[in-house]
């Protein structure tokens, strides 16, 4: 007897169904905003970064993913610009850290940092920018009337503001640790180090975010860049005219991790690091790049 699309009273076939579909564990992170650049710059926000599993993930089809850059310092008097997006479509999109300010109010720039997946420290003048809830925290505030600029956001905490004489520049945010997301266990999504200036030390920065730079008499710290693959924010610029430039913010990353019952096939623009690893049932790739065109497929197999 020929089936009606379903099996009733034994009678009748299944239609043809595709493979069912599986979990995807995902850890998404965007490009790091850069440092501000000017005269004592807020650290750039780190890269937002989502945490998760998609729960229903169909087999046989392609799947968008995109790997952020990190944002760049253009140097002079400028706030740093903001990372770039990262995308795996079933989990979202996480967006780029935001741009630190610049210090020294309208004679220099614009103090506030910009906004993001966390926001941007500011200038010793101005308010941090805006995290992106779900995806990071606020960059700090800087310390009015004093030299001393604040610490970009990061995933696990807003940037620290800036005070004289203490703390100083702001330490930048902290991020999150992702082993119990992907069995990775590393820390990414630290914002930057504020830029500073005087008696007291400089901002420090963690989990791939940048030292803001610092200078006092013989002593002249540049600005470090975010680390690459771990969505840092760039360190903020310093007060002399050889250390004020902000750094750039460290590049996005993607981390898949599925059952090894099944294999993922990348199109050409993806490039994973160190190939697929398998244990303990699952396979996991690490995405450092992919264009606005890739995708990932899934199969049995």
């Amino acid at each position: 007897m020929s089936g009606f699309g379903y099996n009733v009273n034994g009678f009748g076939s299944f239609p043809s169904r595709g493979p069912a579909p599986i979990a995807v564990d995902y850890v998404i992170c965007a490009g790091g905003g850069a440092g501000g650049s000017g005269y004592c710059n807020g650290g750039g926000g780190a890269g937002g970064v989502l945490l998760g599993t998609a729960s229903a993930v169909e087999v046989g089809v392609a799947h968008t993913v995109t790997v952020g850059g990190g944002g760049y310092a253009p140097g002079g008097s400028t706030q740093g610009i903001n990372g770039s997006n990262s995308v795996f479509t079933p989990g979202g999109t996480a967006l780029g850290g935001g741009g630190g300010g610049v210090g020294g109010g309208s004679y220099y720039g614009t103090d506030d940092g910009k906004d993001g997946g966390s926001g941007g420290g500011s200038g010793y003048g101005g308010d941090g920018g805006s995290g992106t809830s779900g995806q990071g925290n606020d960059g700090g505030t800087g310390a009015n009337g004093y030299a001393m600029a604040s610490g970009g956001g990061g995933k696990g905490s807003a940037g620290q503001n800036a005070g004289y004489p203490s703390p100083g520049a702001g330490n930048g945010g902290s991020g999150v640790n992702i082993n119990s997301t992907v069995g990775v266990n590393i820390s990414i999504g630290g914002g930057g180090g504020g830029g500073g200036t005087g008696t007291v030390s400089p901002s420090t920065a963690s989990d791939g975010g940048g030292q803001g730079g610092f200078n006092y008499t013989s002593t002249n710290n540049y600005a470090t860049s975010g680390t690459n693959f771990k969505g840092g924010g760039g360190g903020g610029g310093g007060a002399a005219s050889g250390n004020w430039d902000g750094a750039r913010g460290g590049s996005g990353v993607i981390y898949l991790r599925y059952p090894d019952t099944h294999t993922a096939t990348f199109s050409a623009g993806v490039t994973l690091d160190g190939g697929t690893t398998t244990s303990g049932g699952f396979k996991t790739d690490k995405l450092t790049a992919a264009g606005g065109s890739d995708t990932v497929t899934f199969s049995v197999g």
